[in-house]
């Protein structure tokens, strides 16, 4: 596309890059659950209150039909997982589109959207420690402490000149990817 033309605008009710994964873990997960779309219909619709038909699934895993906030957390209910695994791909490995966001570290997304570190950080450590503690405020439920002390990733980023997800980027085996290395 040239510089004069202009840039061919998202009809609204196509999916975008997190819709497009969504749709691809409806498929993967209910092959993995070994679920016809009968079977996932009727969980949604009788476990979950969702009333969903089967051609609304195939819909879905073909990028046909949108996922709204209700039908996420009723698909995640049904497979027993969190609304994460729906949002990102089965992998802290590479790099996703967010979308709203762009390309990102799939590692930096699952930490972001689990609600343990924000999805941007600096260096700075004062400029951390606001950003961290405004992340915990607005992002973390009254009496749901922070994955981490604020003032203990601050310490670890003066200490060792990265933050504590880029430590364990650099010293994590893929099997211990969930974990999260604690500050001293």
């Amino acid at each position: 596309m040239s510089e004069n033309q202009p840039q061919q605008a998202r009809r609204s009710n196509d999916l975008g890059p997190t819709g497009h994964q969504v749709a691809a873990n409806v498929r993967r997960l209910r092959a993995l659950r070994n679920l016809s779309t009968t079977e996932l219909a009727r969980r949604l619709t009788e476990d979950h209150g969702r009333p969903t038909i089967p051609g609304a699934i195939t819909r879905i895993e073909h990028g046909k039909r949108r996922v709204d906030v209700d039908d996420l957390l009723a698909l995640a209910a049904a497979f027993h997982v969190t609304p994460s695994t729906l949002l990102l791909p089965p992998t802290a490995q590479g790099e996703v589109e967010v979308t709203g966001v762009g390309t990102v570290p799939a590692h930096d997304a699952w930490r972001w959207l689990d609600g343990q570190w924000p999805l941007s950080t600096t260096r700075d450590p004062e400029t951390l420690r606001r950003h961290l503690l405004d992340f915990h405020l607005y992002s973390r439920p009254e009496g749901i402490p922070p994955y981490h002390d604020v003032d203990g990733a601050v310490r670890w980023l003066t200490d060792f000149g990265e933050t504590p997800q880029e430590r364990a980027k650099s010293t994590t085996r893929p099997d211990q990817m969930g974990e999260s290395p604690e500050p001293d």
